[in-house]
This record gives structure tokens, sequence and C-alpha cells, in this order.
């Protein structure tokens, strides 16, 4: 006999709490963490991992590194841009000196001396502000896109998911379009 494991099918975060989140957190360095997060879908370990580098303001591109595989591309809109602006100002204002290279940084990263990215229970500050995990919040994009376009091609290029997780979110939008597989069931 075999038995195959249940499938956890992602849903969607209310629209009431997902409004005015922006306002709940107080600083610029959370309010990108949040939009790169809740936008452009982008793990918590990876938002730690971006380093100054990474970010083309002229192009509005920001490359996402994954190990083991291709790097993503982001094209960042105008306020995202704003957003990374902001933080960069407050950044050099608050530690002028600092050579860390990436684009966040908390006041323990800042200015260590083997420069070392902040760590995701940086993140943890933010989650409990919102009432959101940022998994929550990545689910709830991807899901959100799924259902706008019903496209896996655009998810994977979008955001940079692999396509059985492309195929996934676009079954948990449209569970009327999939047949179920007697094999499977």
């Amino acid at each position: 006999m075999h038995l195959k494991a249940p499938v956890r099918v992602p849903r969607a975060i209310p629209s009431d709490r997902l409004r005015g989140l922006l306002d709940q957190v107080p600083g610029a360095k959370d309010k990108l963490a949040l939009v790169l997060i809740a936008v452009y879908a982008v793990r918590p370990k990876q938002v730690a991992e971006i380093r100054l580098d990474d970010l083309n303001r002229s192009t509005g591109r920001l490359r996402i590194r994954r190990p083991n595989r291709l790097d993503h591309e982001v094209c960042l809109d105008e306020f995202a841009l704003r957003l990374v602006k902001d933080w960069l100002v407050e950044r050099h204002h608050r530690w002028p000196h600092s050579t860390n290279p990436y684009l966040i940084v908390s006041p323990i990263t800042v200015m260590h001396v083997d420069q070392p990215a902040v760590g995701i229970s940086n993140f943890q500050t933010l989650r409990d502000r919102i009432g959101i995990n940022a998994t929550q919040l990545r689910q709830d994009r991807l899901l959100d896109e799924a259902r706008e376009t019903a496209d896996p091609i655009r998810l994977m290029r979008l955001f940079g998911i692999t396509s059985h997780t492309a195929i996934h979110y676009v079954r948990a939008a449209y569970p009327e379009r999939f047949t179920i597989d007697p094999t499977q069931a």
C-alpha cells in the first residue's frame, strides 16, 4: 500500500489583516524588509544576505543570491526604491564609517570586525509588530499572483521559484482546473 502525505494548500491572508501593515512598522529598515518579503516574495534569509553591490539603483534591479542555483533578479518599483534610499540615508547617518557589505545591518553587525549578515531573528520584531510571519506573507504574495495570472511560468520568472512550486500555487488558486489523479487519491 502506498500512502501519500497530505499536501498543505497555502491560504490567503485576509485583506483586512494586510491593510496598513507598513503603517505598523516604524523604521526604514523594517519597511524595506517588509516590502521585499510581502511584495517581492524574498525569503527572510535572502533579505538578510543581500549585499550592497547586489543593488543597482540606476536600473532598479536587485540580485538575490541563491546557493546552488542561478541568482534571481528582482525589478524594484519606485516605492521600493524610495524605501531603499530612505534606508541607505538612515544607515549612513547612523553609521557613516561602516564597511559592512550587507544592505540590511543591525547595531551589532554594522561595526563587527567579521562584517556578518544579520540573522533572520533580526526580523522577529517585525513579525511581532505586524502579527504575521514572513512565510505567511510570502505565501500570500505567491498565491495572490497565482490567482491574478494563473501562469506558472510567470510565477517562476517573477519570483524565481521552481516549476513544482509555481504549479503548487496555481493549483491552490484554481483547484477546479486540475483533475484529481485517481492513482494519487
